[in-house]
């Protein structure tokens, strides 16, 4: 029997049957009016001294938002949920392979997961121009990332397509309920209709990871086109918008990158999940080329009485560098100040043990509405001399009215 004729109409009549109205609404529309060739965006050079991100400064892990619309793109990311409803087998996305940073995920969810027709979902991000826009601004702020990578599903195909143009469009394919366009449209009132977002991803360092991967999947970057204007682009549009709200350093939410990727319908769970994760690695190892090297200053202990936490993180306190010091965890519109002293002597006071004494200097502060207090750019040099810092303030709640932070080991340098 001669099974030609038999293979051919199959290869011909599946990839029309995967390509639905509905598919074709997520990817694979050209508009004549923005096909345009894009050059790729530069590589960000690293700031100087001009970092004012509290995590950052802290040392404490910065966060990475990644969101999925249609499969595979939600169940992808699934294991980067904290939610325990979405993802049972736990949070994998904390300090995530030990790089330093926590990866938060962001989806709708679909019956059955494997969906070719799945409508707009429930939960995050639903596939709603409205469900959409009041989800993602919450839990962006939520978490303030460092970089934000939107996905969706893309062509019937096996791709990895990298997205590079996103518009402020006023025309969009209509979604599901009632109304079917954006509120506003364009959705973005700042920029003119068509104003075009960048990604500023890795792009080709994503494509040459994920092309060296051990299975069929088929990465390029996409200059030419629009991001399909449906949800996808709707999606990537509100990544880049983000990234270009806090695109300066200086900005204490700052969010170094973003960028959208259009996964092919045929990359199977498993597979995606994994080009996701070399994705990421991607993305990381670029922060690290823009981000600063913070060192924190050696926390020695001796907290107490009292909640209030003392630290020194920026640059090393040499000539030129600059740390911020940070006081959390204190009563709410008090007052105090910060003991420093060349000697490491701890003796009793209020309750607790006062360590700089004799106090060299004493520096008065007021604590915020939420128990803070931040010297954002404490100068380094004059050295080389070791200090100790230590807070001192007004605590009503402690027995005998005052309260104690732990001590900050300065190392000042040339």
């Amino acid at each position: 029997m001669n099974t030609a004729p038999t293979r051919f109409v199959l290869l011909t009549i599946v990839p029309f049957l995967l390509w639905t109205p509905e598919l074709s609404a997520q990817k694979g529309k050209v508009d004549t009016v923005r096909v345009k060739q894009y050059e790729q965006p530069p590589v960000l050079s690293p700031p100087a001294h001009v970092i004012q991100r509290p995590d950052l400064l802290a040392g404490e892990r910065p966060t990475i938002m990644v969101t999925g619309y249609w499969p595979p793109s939600n169940e992808m990311i699934r294991h980067f949920s904290d939610d325990p409803a979405l993802n049972p087998n736990g949070w994998q996305g904390e300090d995530w392979e030990g790089r330093g940073y926590d990866i938060h995920a962001y989806f709708p969810e679909f019956v059955p997961p494997t969906c070719m027709f799945c409508g707009k979902g429930t939960g995050d991000l639903e596939v709603d121009y409205q469900d959409t826009s009041n989800d993602f601004w919450p839990l962006a702020e939520a978490i303030s990332p460092i970089a934000i990578v939107t996905f969706s599903r893309g062509n019937p195909d096996s791709s990895w397509e990298v997205e590079m143009n996103q518009f402020n469009r006023d025309s969009w394919i209509p979604d599901y309920q009632s109304p079917q366009m954006p509120t506003p449209n364009p959705p973005d009132p700042d920029v003119p209709i068509d104003h075009l977002r960048l990604s500023n991803l890795p792009a080709q360092q994503i494509v040459n990871t994920i092309d060296e991967l051990p299975f069929n999947i088929v990465p390029f970057i996409c200059f030419s086109r629009d991001g399909g204007g449906f949800l996808s682009e709707f999606m990537a549009y509100h990544g880049v918008w983000y990234r270009d709200l806090h695109s300066e350093p200086s900005d204490p939410d700052w969010c170094a990158f973003g960028g959208h990727v259009h996964v092919g319908q045929l990359v199977s769970i498993g597979r995606a999940r994994l080009a996701t994760e070399a994705t990421l690695r991607v993305v990381i190892s670029a922060l690290g080329d823009v981000l600063p090297q913070v060192v924190c200053q050696a926390d020695l202990g001796f907290a107490g009485p009292g909640t209030s936490s003392l630290s020194v993180c920026g640059d090393p306190l040499a000539t030129g560098g600059t740390a911020a010091l940070r006081l959390t965890g204190a009563p709410p519109l008090t007052s105090g100040f910060l003991a420093l002293g060349l000697s490491n002597t701890p003796t009793p006071f209020m309750g607790g043990l006062l360590v700089p004494v004799p106090i060299l200097k004493s520096i008065p502060f007021a604590t915020n509405a939420s128990g803070g207090f931040t010297l954002p750019a404490l100068a380094g040099g004059g050295g080389p001399v070791t200090g100790y810092l230590q807070a001192v303030l007004v605590d009503e709640s402690q027995p005998l009215g005052f309260g104690l932070s732990n001590v900050v080991q300065l190392d000042i340098q040339h």
